[in-house]
């Protein structure tokens, strides 16, 4: 066997011994949660501004806000009857204004 061949199957058994051990990965997030999103414009004495599931709408109540608002968000589980707080409110405020440079 030329050494071109030998070359493009060593090649391509380390192709398929990376995917296999690549498949053997598990991801720590999931690609669409299954949570409900909360966002929630707080004042900056902690106070409720605005609530609910719409990031646009957040954006919009965020512009509007006094200085020194911020933005939390919160995942929710939610069975037929209640809903439960998964973990604490992150406060995004941060990430919002370096991606609005």
């Amino acid at each position: 066997m030329s050494n071109y061949l030998r070359e493009q199957i060593d090649r391509k058994k380390r192709e398929i011994e990376l995917q296999k051990q690549s498949n053997n990965l598990y991801t720590i997030h999931p690609k669409k949660s299954p949570l409900i999103l909360l966002y929630e414009v707080v004042d900056p004495e902690g106070r409720a501004e605005w609530g609910g599931g719409s990031a646009e709408h957040c954006m919009q109540w965020l512009s509007l806000a006094p200085t020194g608002s911020r933005v939390l968000v919160s995942g929710w589980e939610s069975d037929e009857e209640d809903a439960h707080l998964v973990g604490q409110p992150l406060d995004i405020t941060d990430i919002i204004k370096a991606a609005s440079l």
